[in-house]
């Protein structure tokens, strides 16, 4: 029996969850410690600025009041708010230059028993108290000799500061016991935790990119952070599907235009210094623009998506900002036959990428113009709502069938009836990794009495 015993305690030692248990115990206890010593410390600090700051504020409207219309000044300031504070009043005494009381609530200068500086603590009895009171003291001399003598009650402060170290021995005290609790949940929970998460890990290792990590509904951090891993393996299952579908697109839209770009310029090559060169030239740099288009827009979608740009975010009022975007565009809008115009409230700004939020919401015009058949208006808009910042833009158009929306935002994503349109299917793309970028999303809605309304709702500006 002992030597089973025996094993067991051995077994024990030298298992995972001792081992974290003893380090967690000692850390969690030194932590405590250390924590409780720096709100001691940061609380006697904090309590002895309070009082400096209220004290320095008093001293110096009374200067300020000395400044204004001299020693009467001061002496009328001191006069009112005694009466109207009355026995809430803080300490104010006006001492003439023999040291004698010109005005206050206190009957002569106090001795500064050894005390250097302006600054210093006593007991003082004030004349409209009867109890000796806790000051917190500072004077300042006044070119005439007088001197200025303010100060605040700190009785109180020190009673609660008491109070408050009481409290935290206690809580040293009772750190140990429930320490070793938490240490020893802490060890269970790790133990059962981290077997889950391995499980899941091995499975997505093994393909099988669906996996995720149980919950327990518990919302403690271990299933914070499971909650967390599952979105990143959804966000890894999305993007390996998405890399898919770019690899095909890519081969799929590419192709056209590299064939059209080889042939032009074989052309150019055969009929050189000839006016059909020239066109064949033309035609070649239209390819070429093509193709410079597509993989430029390519390549910001992936940096908005690996979150490359947040360091140029800054500040930005929407009203001019969408202005300027309209004043850009309207050319270019009013050639195909709509109105652009911009409207945002003043004052309201919100916290952008601007170069990138611009060639975001310039696509969603192009988008507008190209496909709004039979429409009139684009409008640019911004505007808050339940917490968030709507950037977007909305048009008369025929709109898009709401079945339709989800494969309109997906990358090279082309619905049937733009086919025919010049474009490479990235503009969409492109807004949804904006908004990404600026922890947001992009809803596609139909604008009030029809067209397409596409909207990039962001974090609160």
């Amino acid at each position: 029996m002992r030597e089973k015993v025996r094993r067991r305690v051995a077994r024990l030692l030298r298992s995972t969850s001792f081992r974290l248990f003893v380090p967690v115990v000692l850390f969690q206890l030194v932590a405590t410690g250390g924590v409780l010593a720096f709100v001691w410390i940061s609380s006697q600090q904090t309590v002895r600025d309070e009082q400096h700051a209220l004290v320095e504020d008093l001293r110096d409207d009374l200067l300020a009041a000395y400044e204004d219309g001299g020693l009467a000044g001061l002496r009328a300031t001191i006069d009112t708010r005694l009466r109207a504070e009355g026995r809430r009043a803080p300490l104010m005494l006006l001492a003439g230059p023999d040291g004698q009381r010109v005005t206050g609530n206190l009957d002569a200068l106090p001795p500064r028993g050894g005390h250097v500086g302006d600054w210093y603590e006593t007991v003082l009895y004030r004349s409209d108290f009867s109890q000796p009171q806790q000051m917190t003291l500072t004077e300042a001399r006044l070119p005439d000799g007088s001197t200025l003598l303010a100060g605040v009650e700190t009785g109180r402060d020190l009673k609660l500061q008491r109070s408050f170290e009481q409290a935290l021995f206690a809580a040293i005290f009772l750190a140990l016991p429930l320490t070793m609790l938490v240490a020893v949940l802490t060890s269970r929970l790790v133990g059962r935790r981290v077997h889950d998460m391995a499980q899941t890990a091995h499975r997505v290792a093994s393909g099988a990119f669906d996996a995720r990590v149980p919950l327990d509904g518990s919302g403690d951090a271990f299933d914070e952070l499971a909650g967390e891993i599952n979105v990143m393996l959804g966000r890894i299952e999305t993007l390996v599907g998405e890399l898919r579908v770019v690899a095909e697109g890519l081969a799929h839209d590419l192709r056209s235009p590299v064939t059209r770009l080889r042939a032009a310029l074989e052309q150019a090559a055969v009929e050189a210094r000839d006016p059909a060169a020239e066109l064949a030239m033309s035609r070649a740099l239209a390819e070429a623009d093509t193709l410079t288009r597509i993989l430029t827009t390519a390549l910001q979608i992936g940096r908005a998506e690996a979150g490359i740009g947040r360091e140029r975010f800054e500040y930005t009022p929407l009203a001019p900002f969408l202005e300027d975007l309209a004043a850009l565009y309207e050319p270019y809008a009013e050639d195909e036959g709509f109105t652009l115009s911009a409207e945002a409230p003043e004052g309201l700004s919100v916290l952008l990428h601007r170069e990138l939020m611009g060639q975001a919401l310039g696509n969603l015009v192009d988008n507008a113009v190209k496909y709004a058949a039979g429409g009139s208006a684009i409008t640019l808009f911004g505007y808050r709502s339940d917490g968030h910042v709507m950037l977007g833009v909305r048009d008369d158009g025929p709109g898009i069938p709401e079945s339709q929306r989800e494969a309109a935002l997906q990358r090279f994503g082309r619905l049937d009836p733009t086919r025919a349109v010049a474009g490479s299917g990235l503009g969409l793309a492109l807004v949804e990794a904006v908004a990404k970028l600026h922890d947001g999303h992009v809803e596609l809605a139909d604008a009030v009495g029809h067209g397409l309304e596409v909207r990039l709702v962001l974090g609160a500006g």
